[in-house]
């Protein structure tokens, strides 16, 4: 597992778990995946400030994103703890937190070098490693066995990744498999039937996909590659497709499932950005695109390029279609302007990072938690505000008298570690 991954898995239970309810044998078993989530999840929506006022704003934020009033202290000590910000205090209250946020590739492997020095439990280890492994491959249900964890501790595991869907398992072909739910755009089926019948090559073509999303499709089909014609007939890849002033070329990225639906509108968009970049870089009638991240970068920050082509009308015409830009007289030509929304803007930075990190944590950037921390005079947002359902987490059997053992051992004085 690459260094960095260890911080993304455990952004990814905090974000998965953080509508459950209360439930023993997540806090003792996953304490510290779920505190570098939190923390994961704070920095990311840190990004790009120079500080902030400790007060209802940063409070407002901070519940959006999961992280109670009396757990915030303890995120912002470990955000110091990487040099991620710095906490301002007089006496022993806090008053501003200096912002230090740096780009994500670097970030996310401090914070996973920071989950491993504070030493987490076998049964979270291996949870971060089992979606590891789920996200690039699906696997049969009796490798869990593997893991090397006792059966309470496997059934502890199971129960809490699937209370957050992280884990399903699914039958086919009278076999079990498991999978993760974050894998599968669509049909899990289909996306199970795919995976086993080209166990061999999946793994390695959704490592390429991740590592060069929006990777040009005429690059796989010239080697006539069926895993992906079949991914592609199947709906587990769907192709972006741009028609540019050297044709029509298609790109395709990693499966990217557990979005909700106003998530997979913004996916698309920022699939559709980085694919039309990336026809610019490999398709460009003229100059083509040397440093995609610094066209992006340059887009996002000045809402237009540093300056038009003549091909910009073929090549940006999807986005202009999905209302995420539009050409505009600059001079004697043209530019590309992005049309200044949340929404657009919250795709773009998820094109960044895929092409930065190869996955798009930023798809759980909260618009509400942006706006808190942008407010200068705090932010209540009572209009915005929208119930949420929690979901329980009831426990298998062999979870249940786990929780039970443990409680009665506690009413007895012992140490409930043995």
């Amino acid at each position: 597992m690459e260094l960095k991954n260890a911080a993304l898995r455990a952004q990814d239970f905090h974000e998965a778990l953080k509508e459950t309810t209360a439930f023993g044998p997540t806090a003792v078993h996953f304490r510290k995946t779920l505190l570098i989530g939190k923390v994961a999840t704070l920095a990311m929506h840190f990004k790009g400030l120079p500080y902030i006022q400790y007060g209802d704003s940063l409070l407002y934020a901070a519940a959006e994103l999961g992280i109670r009033d009396l757990e915030l202290p303890a995120v912002l000590r470990e955000l110091e703890v990487v040099d991620f910000v710095r906490v301002i205090k007089s006496g022993d209250d806090i008053k501003r937190v200096d912002i230090r946020v740096p780009e994500f590739r670097d970030g996310y492997e401090e914070l996973s070098n920071r989950w491993t020095e504070l030493k987490p439990t076998e049964t979270e280890q291996a949870g971060i490693l089992t979606l590891n492994q789920l996200l690039t491959l699906p696997g049969k249900e009796s490798d869990l066995a593997k893991l090397g964890l006792d059966s309470t501790e496997l059934s502890i595991l199971k129960d809490v990744m699937e209370a957050g869907q992280l884990l399903r398992t699914q039958a086919v072909s009278g076999d079990r498999f498991i999978y993760s739910p974050l894998a599968v755009d669509a049909n899990p089926i289909a996306y199970l039937e795919w995976a086993n019948k080209y166990s061999d090559s999946v793994a390695k073509l959704l490592e390429t996909l991740t590592a060069n999303q929006g990777f040009p499709l005429s690059s796989f089909l010239n080697s006539d590659s069926p895993v992906v014609s079949d991914a592609i007939l199947t709906g587990v890849v769907m192709p972006v497709i741009i028609q540019g002033s050297t044709g029509k070329q298609e790109f395709i990225f990693a499966p990217r499932g557990g979005l909700q639906p106003e998530e997979r509108t913004i996916m698309e968009k920022a699939r559709s950005i980085l694919a039309s970049v990336r026809y610019g870089q490999n398709f460009a009638a003229g100059r083509p695109i040397n440093y995609p991240r610094a066209i992006l970068r340059k887009l996002r920050d000045n809402k237009r390029f540093g300056k038009g082509h003549p091909d910009l009308h073929t090549q940006y015409s999807l986005l202009t279609e999905k209302l995420i830009g539009r050409p505009v007289k600059e001079g004697f030509g043209w530019n590309f302007e992005i049309i200044d929304t949340p929404e657009n803007m919250k795709a773009l930075d998820i094109a960044i990072d895929m092409l930065e990190i190869g996955e798009s944590p930023t798809v759980k950037l909260n618009i509400e938690a942006q706006k808190a921390l942008l407010s200068p005079h705090g932010y209540l947002g009572p209009t915005s505000a929208r119930p949420r359902l929690a979901q329980s987490i009831h426990g298998s059997a062999e979870t249940q008298a786990d929780i039970l053992r443990k409680l009665t051992l506690l009413t007895r004085g012992v140490d409930t570690d043995v």
